[in-house]
């Protein structure tokens, strides 16, 4: 069993069909439906459902593509660590970052870390809350930024880092800007647009809750985006009212938005550094400190 032919199998579980994950790996559809046949011959089971024009994966297909994903993170994660070692570095961190996050806050952190400790590479991967606590458990990752904050503590050492604040993007000329401040009934009289996406599980329970805040009617309509640029986008051109976090939706201002505070007293999203109890290595114990000092100031 090679590495490669490893590497093409989980492509061609993503794209669910021969020709497009050919395609991707650069190859002829012919030997890669060659390879996956001898990866099934080799392991004695049937890896994928074969119908026309499309192909998914069989229970035994699924149980391997996890087990898959896994070996070749460890394996790109030794890679890399070897060419840091070479590079000079001497510690290592493997860090997440769900629901989207990428605050100026994290940027001033690895700034810090960067300054602080050049010595420690840091990896930062982007995963849903589903894919981080897994890596948690197999020590794929030594520790994740969240806003989640449904988590086992017999399991898990769970830090709050900073706070945030939910914003309005408001339409240039809008009624509403008239006032400094705006409450959320007279917002949701007006067409609302929300960032939705399935790798930001925690800042969407908290949207959730703001948006079915203290029996406030429902909003008019609600239309859902999947980025913070899109959303502005859409403010922009009049479609509705955007609700974000002010550290995401702040580094992408436009000049037809003007954003405004909300009235309502509102609960201040947090940020959460998540690791197992296993993992108390020195470096990620600075990495923590480092990062409330910045939520502290």
């Amino acid at each position: 069993m090679k590495i490669r032919q490893l590497q093409y199998f989980l492509i061609v579980a993503e794209e669910q069909n021969f020709t497009r994950a050919a395609s991707r790996v650069h190859i002829q559809q012919s030997p890669l439906s060659r390879a996956m046949r001898d990866l099934e011959h080799e392991l004695g089971v049937a890896l994928f459902e074969r119908s026309k024009g499309r192909i998914r994966l069989t229970r035994s297909g699924e149980v391997f593509y996890e087990e898959t994903r896994r070996l070749l993170f460890f394996l790109n994660n030794a890679r890399a660590r070897a060419q840091a070692a070479a590079n000079g570095f001497r510690g290592h961190l493997r860090i997440a970052l769900t629901d989207g996050l990428a605050q100026p806050h994290i940027t001033e952190l690895l700034a810090t870390c960067r300054a602080e400790e050049p010595l420690t590479e840091i990896r930062i991967l982007e995963m849903a809350v589903s894919e981080m606590v897994p890596a948690l458990n197999s020590d794929q990752i030594d520790a994740g930024l969240t806003l989640h904050t449904e988590f086992e503590t017999e399991q898990y050492v769970i830090d709050n880092v900073w706070t945030d604040n939910f914003v309005l993007a408001v339409p240039a000329r809008h009624p509403l800007l008239c006032r400094d401040t705006l409450p959320l009934g007279e917002v949701f009289q007006h067409p609302l647009i929300i960032i939705d996406s399935e790798r930001d599980e925690g800042r969407n329970n908290i949207l959730n809750k703001l948006v079915n805040n203290k029996g406030l009617a429902s909003p008019v309509t609600v239309e859902y985006t999947t980025n913070h640029e899109t959303m502005m986008m859409l403010v922009s051109a009049g479609y509705g009212i955007g609700l974000a976090l002010e550290s995401q939706i702040s580094l992408y201002r436009h000049p037809n938005v003007v954003l405004r505070k909300i009235r309502d007293n509102t609960e201040q999203p947090t940020t959460f550094i998540v690791r197992s109890k296993r993992n108390n290595s020195e470096e990620l114990e600075r990495f923590i400190l480092r990062a409330k000092r910045i939520g502290e100031t």
